[in-house]
């Protein structure tokens, strides 16, 4: 009986600070989003904050520029703090995953993406090719 009383404060305590901390999560930190490292198609690359999550599409600030990446033109990705994308289009599992440390794990509504746009003094997405 004494042991099980010393046990249960023990692996409480245990399980409390066994895994992934907040303050060494950097998207938990700031709004932004995670910063992802694409291989496109062509040898080209691309870098920047991942804004959103599409079933089709990622949506990335890259060099100041709204671009939608479809996942036809990935190769591979890189998400800081989050993992590789090594099939495209992702996983359900990683794509939820990426979703929530999106800048906008809601998605972009037609309103938010207008605003979104002209913040950054574009009309439309930039679209990379396939």
């Amino acid at each position: 009986m004494r042991r099980s009383w010393l046990w249960g404060p023990v692996l409480t305590t245990l399980g409390c600070s066994i895994g992934g901390r907040v303050d060494r999560f950097a998207p938990a930190k700031q709004p932004d989003g995670v910063a992802v490292a694409l291989a496109l198609r062509v040898g080209r690359r691309a870098q920047g904050e991942l804004l959103a999550v599409q079933d089709t599409a990622l949506v990335v600030l890259a060099q100041d520029s709204v671009t939608l990446v479809p996942y036809s033109a990935v190769v591979s990705g890189q998400f800081s703090q989050v993992g590789e994308l090594i099939e495209t289009p992702p996983a359900p599992d990683f794509a939820t995953r990426l979703r929530l440390v999106s800048r906008f794990p809601q998605g972009l509504s037609p309103d938010l993406l207008a605003r979104l746009l002209a913040a950054h003094g574009q009309s439309a997405l930039k679209v990379v090719a396939r």
